[in-house]
């Protein structure tokens, strides 16, 4: 059943090398780079957790409820490259081989959204969201860490990693959105209050026009993504192999002028599963 939605996902095409490889940088290299963002966030959600009143206000805002999988998806991140680069070079491909699919699988989809929702979070935000307003010295980098710094933070993942999507995982990320838009009513029910002005269906006709423009934004944004990771692997292919060219990608096929993108091996997975006054704080 769990290798049929795999295969339903498409999941059993991801290679897991791209988690801790990037096009322009090495392996060691991108590991710092994505531990000191990695850092920023945790330092970013510890003060955000520490200031908010309650879990549940906390949790009842997508910006903290995506910055959270943001951190997460970097947490992971680091956590796969110290494994990897504790490896003898040599050694390095048969260690991923040798990892559950299902770790690198839920990563991808993890990616999928965080890449989507950090380009949408800021943009609806800044248009719709920001009444300006006196804040805290605190309050106002913790607004401007998880409404702009993520931004800057997925543009780096767009930039140095090697991942790629898949046109069916818009699904997933949609779905996560689904999600959260129940929870805003379940939120309604019990506390009285909408979470987003724009969510208020009181507003009549221009509610339903906000809630039809986020779902055909993020469709848009999606296979916007898409396509950047798509010409970016195959632009950056020569300066992959350059600066891998110690490690032992099965990601890069040589003999091909572009990367193993959209058409992998079939089944590749299953090569890696074998053994081997002042607001005191911000608005979510």
């Amino acid at each position: 059943m769990l290798q049929a939605i795999a295969r339903g996902l498409k999941l059993d095409r991801f290679e897991p090398d791209r988690i801790v490889t990037s096009n322009l940088v090495k392996p060691l290299t991108l590991a710092i780079l994505r531990g000191i963002t990695c850092l920023y966030t945790l330092i970013v959600i510890i003060s955000v957790w520490a200031t908010t009143k309650s879990f549940s206000r906390w949790a009842m805002f997508f910006t903290n409820e995506s910055y959270f999988g943001l951190t997460l998806y970097l947490v992971c991140s680091s956590i796969w490259s110290i494994g990897y680069l504790r490896q003898p070079v040599q050694e390095r491909a048969q260690w991923l081989k040798n990892r559950s699919p299902w770790w690198g699988w839920l990563h991808w989809l993890l990616y999928s959204t965080v890449i989507t929702y950090h380009i949408i979070v800021p943009i609806v935000y800044w248009t719709i969201l920001n009444v300006g307003g006196s804040m805290t010295a605190l309050a106002t980098w913790q607004n401007v860490s998880v409404h702009a710094i993520d931004g800057v933070f997925a543009i780096f993942e767009l930039i140095f990693n090697r991942h790629f999507l898949q046109p069916i995982h818009s699904v997933i990320v949609a779905a996560v959105m689904v999600l959260y838009m129940l929870l805003t009513f379940v939120v309604r029910k019990t506390e009285g209050v909408w979470v987003y002005p724009f969510l208020n269906w009181d507003q009549g006709a221009i509610c339903a026009a906000y809630y039809l423009g986020i779902a055909i934004g993020l469709f848009i944004i999606f296979f916007v993504l898409l396509i950047l990771h798509k010409y970016r692997n195959r632009w950056l292919a020569k300066r992959c192999a350059a600066v891998n060219a110690d490690q032992q990608l099965e990601s890069y096929r040589p003999q091909q002028s572009s990367y193993h993108d959209s058409q992998p091996t079939e089944n590749a997975y299953q090569l890696h599963s074998q053994p081997q006054g002042e607001k005191t704080e911000y608005e979510g």
